[in-house]
């Protein structure tokens, strides 16, 4: 994994003046301005355009504070040597190319601010212009309104990740990469972002929650096999019964479960009480949340339930998602979308998809921050 690598050699550097190691710097974007608290007037100011300023990543503003968006972002950092070996073949050089893919995925988490690579544009101080991909990927994004971010707080929660257990760490990372590409596309193929965005808890949570055990174990065998205590009175001996528990659990991962825990031992309590959502296009004036853009506390297991139910019918039996996941997306509503919440009571049945992806931002960043909880990010410290 690129970004675990360059946090590893970071501390060696810290560690070994004499260790040296090239330069590396990318030109990003974001369609949200990411910025750091400034007093004054930030746009004739170059002190207000240094956003990191040490490294293992340094992050400078190079478009106008308050201009335009896209919000032009130089990422520096140094990435390590490395020597790769794939069957027979070794290959050795640097791969700055991951390590700034993940850096994104990871600045887009915390900052809940769409960003993406463009290209490099220095190497060790000298300009060069090279793609970060073969092929640029291109989807369609609204303009969101600016985050500020406390740069102590970034690079704890770097180093969080750098002293998980590799395991868990690597699942970070992938649930990272997962949760970013729903973000990339959720304008332009919102069912499918939906579904990243289920998958990217399933990475981390199935990882995290590894040795998770079923409490009741014959009221779970009740909701999936209906009937299996009629077998189970045959049986007289009590090791009789217990084999049979254990053939019809053998293959019984509890991802579900899993998911469920890790994002209910993890969202914080501000995400219930918020009542903006400065995430959304930033034509909405407050960005006010409408009340079923909202989860209650004591709904949260059951709104669980129904996104991983439609997920499952999206995946296998091919039934598409509702239309109402794209509210608060635009600010007109689609003419299916108005069609569904035409009728009479009408309900969401499931949450929005920026409802979702908040949701998923705040549970994954609440998990770093408890690695640390004394600079928390989303939330005050929990208690």
């Amino acid at each position: 994994m690129g970004l675990l690598t360059a946090l590893d050699f970071h501390q060696k550097l810290q560690l070994d003046n004499n260790k040296k190691s090239a330069e590396i710097e990318y030109q990003l974007y974001s369609w949200g301005e990411i910025c750091k608290p400034f007093l004054g007037n930030p746009e004739h100011s170059l002190g207000a355009r240094h956003i990191l300023n040490d490294f293992p990543f340094k992050l400078f503003s190079s478009s106008t504070p308050t201009g335009p968006l896209p919000q032009k972002l130089c990422l520096i950092f140094r990435p390590p040597e490395e020597t790769r070996i794939k069957g027979q073949s070794t290959i050795q050089g640097i791969f700055p190319n991951e390590i700034v893919k993940e850096f994104v995925a990871f600045l887009s988490l915390v900052t809940r601010r769409r960003v993406f690579v463009n290209k490099q544009t220095r190497y060790n101080g000298l300009p060069i212009e090279k793609k970060a991909e073969i092929y640029q990927r291109s989807h369609f994004q609204e303009a969101q309104k600016s985050k500020e971010i406390d740069p102590k707080k970034i690079y704890q929660l770097l180093e969080n990740i750098r002293l998980l257990d590799r395991p868990v760490a690597n699942s970070f990372i992938l649930a990272m990469r997962l949760y970013h590409t729903a973000v990339e596309m959720m304008y332009t193929e919102p069912e499918f972002s939906y579904l990243l965005l289920v998958t990217c808890l399933e990475a981390i949570s199935s990882l995290v929650n590894t040795n998770y055990s079923l409490d009741n174990k014959d009221s779970f065998l009740d909701s999936k096999f209906p009937g299996w205590k009629d077998i189970d009175k045959h049986l007289k001996e009590e090791k009789d019964k217990d084999k049979l528990k254990d053939v019809l659990l053998k293959n019984e991962h509890c991802i579900f479960r899993k998911l469920c825990k890790f994002v209910l031992d993890n969202v914080p309590d501000n995400f219930y009480n918020e009542d903006k959502d400065d995430t959304k296009p930033d034509y909405y004036t407050n960005s006010p949340l409408q009340e079923y853009e909202k989860i209650k506390k004591e709904d949260l297991s059951k709104a669980l339930h129904n996104i991983y139910d439609a997920r499952s019918a999206l995946v296998h039996k091919g039934v598409r998602l509702p239309q109402s996941i794209v509210l608060g997306h635009f600010g007109m509503l689609t003419t299916e979308v108005v069609a569904e919440m035409i009728d009479p009571g009408w309900k969401p049945e499931i949450p929005s998809l920026l409802t979702f992806e908040r949701l998923v931002s705040y549970t994954m960043t609440e998990f770093l921050n408890k690695q640390n909880p004394d600079n928390a990010i989303h939330s005050p410290k929990q208690k």
